[in-house]
């Protein structure tokens, strides 16, 4: 079996996929997902196992991935704190940013994704609650295929303190990611259809 053959076929396969998604759909369905993440935020923060998370990582999406701007605007009026990633091409490293006007503080990088401006001040990774991870396909133990590139999975051993959460579209869970030693899965995967089911 050609694990890297079946990767690469899977991120081609899912990406032909969700770029298929017509605007208005994908603005319809990133609002599913986003208030089921909310829902869950919300749920869990009522419990009784002390959770709260004010300090919240979110990727900035781009292109056809599940759209996050509407998401950061909420967590704005709810006066969490909101953290982004920087891309340090030099080292391979994902750096947390806190974004604390989002009129000025979000630029577009020459790679063509948002980031925060580099006078955003670094977040301490330990400080980071919920971090909400992007990915192309996702599977049912949580594993997921990104862009090749490790960033996450390099970045989340860093963050011993935040529940990890994928956000994704019901057409990117696949059957199997064919994970590496090196993927680091996330614990929770919401769609538009909800809480996937992992495990």
């Amino acid at each position: 079996m050609n694990i890297t053959k079946n990767r690469s076929s899977i991120r081609s396969e899912i990406l032909r996929k969700r770029d298929n998604i017509t605007p208005v759909e994908r603005t319809m369905l990133s609002k599913r997902v986003t208030a089921h993440l909310f829902e869950w935020i919300q749920r869990i923060e009522k419990s009784d196992q002390g959770w709260t998370f004010d300090a919240i990582m979110v990727y900035l999406s781009m292109n056809s991935e599940v759209d996050t701007w509407q998401l950061v605007e909420l967590l704005h009026e709810q006066d969490r704190k909101i953290i982004a990633p920087v891309v340090d091409t030099k080292s391979g490293d994902l750096i947390p940013k806190q974004i604390q006007n989002l009129d000025e503080d979000i630029v577009l990088h020459r790679y063509g994704m948002y980031e925060p401006k580099e006078s955003c001040p670094v977040f301490p990774t330990h400080q980071l609650q919920l971090i909400l991870v992007p990915g192309i396909a996702f599977d049912r133990n949580g594993h997921r295929l990104g862009y090749g590139k490790g960033f996450y999975d390099r970045f989340l051993p860093t963050c011993p303190n935040a529940v990890t959460v994928g956000l994704a579209y019901q057409l990117q869970i696949v059957e199997d990611t064919y994970p590496q030693p090196w993927d680091v899965p996330v614990q929770h995967i919401f769609t538009e259809e909800g809480l996937v089911s992992l495990g």
